[in-house]
């Protein structure tokens, strides 16, 4: 994937992978502050493969839109093969944070959970904003 294709397949996601980021740092800051520092780098590794997860999944969502030009359909075994290993690198990245930190896989999986919260607070906020303007479909 060229890096202007990969640009285009990310920029409509920039929003929620930023909300995604501060979600996840208001979390770690909170857990921080009372003192959960095992608790607060936990819930950053969970974010952090969370959020790398999605970037790649935007890039492959991006990879199946239809071509410009008319092509002959063909598997691309790269693909195939990146795609495998990116979900095997992140299957690794969980195995490794649960088994340096088992105490706290409930905050492993509240960080996981940071690109799912910026979903709903950005589909909240759309929402918001189009019953203000009046287009919503609510009216």
């Amino acid at each position: 994937m060229s890096e202007d294709a990969a640009e285009a397949a990310f920029r409509p996601h920039r929003r929620l992978f930023r909300l995604s980021t501060i979600l996840g740092l208001l979390g770690v800051s909170g857990l921080a502050a009372f003192g959960r520092f095992q608790a607060a780098v936990a819930l950053t590794l969970g974010a952090a493969v969370a959020i790398v997860s999605a970037l790649w999944l935007a890039e492959l969502v991006g990879r199946f839109k239809a071509p410009e030009q008319v092509a002959p359909a063909r598997f691309d075994w790269k693909f195939g093969l990146k795609a495998v290993l990116r979900y095997a690198f992140v299957g690794l990245a969980l195995w490794g944070a649960l088994r340096v930190l088992p105490a706290d896989v409930r905050w492993v999986v509240v960080g996981l959970s940071t690109v799912v919260a910026a979903v709903v607070v950005d589909g909240l906020r759309e929402l918001l904003a189009d019953r203000r303007s009046g287009t919503g479909a609510a009216q």
